[in-house]
């Protein structure tokens, strides 16, 4: 069985890029400018384009992902000595700067990693109730021990 999540998508500047760039090709299509087709294939991808990761329980090997409708590439890679999954805790903090403004915006993320005897690969990161649901369904299908923090998730 193949569990699929996703992790992500474009910035939300490149999506409104391809949303811009979808517009001026209907609106140049609507005015009999064909030339104007060529932005309609160029918003596609700013538009659709998602990253994730599909895990292999039966193979026990994992890909992460860069996707674009069915059409998914990455490099699978092994995990048959995975000893256990890990919940983790993490602050993280963004730096933000506009012109001589700048800001710092801290977050609590927790982070599900598969521990390997020599690495720890991170499989998603987010919210502490979606971390737990996937890291229980991921377990059992693994037939793995979930480790979460001691203070638990919140």
């Amino acid at each position: 069985m193949i569990l699929k999540y996703t992790t992500g998508k474009l910035p939300p500047n490149f999506f409104m890029l391809g949303v811009i760039l979808l517009l001026i090709g209907i609106l140049a299509i609507t005015m009999s400018e064909f030339a104007g087709i060529v932005a309609i294939p160029l918003s596609i991808p700013l538009l659709f384009i998602r990253t994730g990761i599909l895990i292999d329980t039966k193979g026990k090997r994992i890909k992460k992902y860069i996707g674009l409708f069915a059409c998914k590439t990455g490099k699978w890679e092994s995990i048959t000595q995975i000893k256990h999954l890990q919940i983790i805790r993490v602050r993280q903090t963004t730096g933000m700067a506009v012109l001589s403004i700048a800001r710092n915006e801290t977050n609590i993320v927790y982070k599900l990693l598969a521990v390997l005897p020599n690495e720890n690969i991170e499989l998603l990161s987010g919210k502490g109730a979606s971390i737990s649901e996937a890291a229980n369904d991921i377990s059992s299908q693994l037939n793995l021990e979930v480790f979460e923090p001691v203070n638990g998730i919140a």
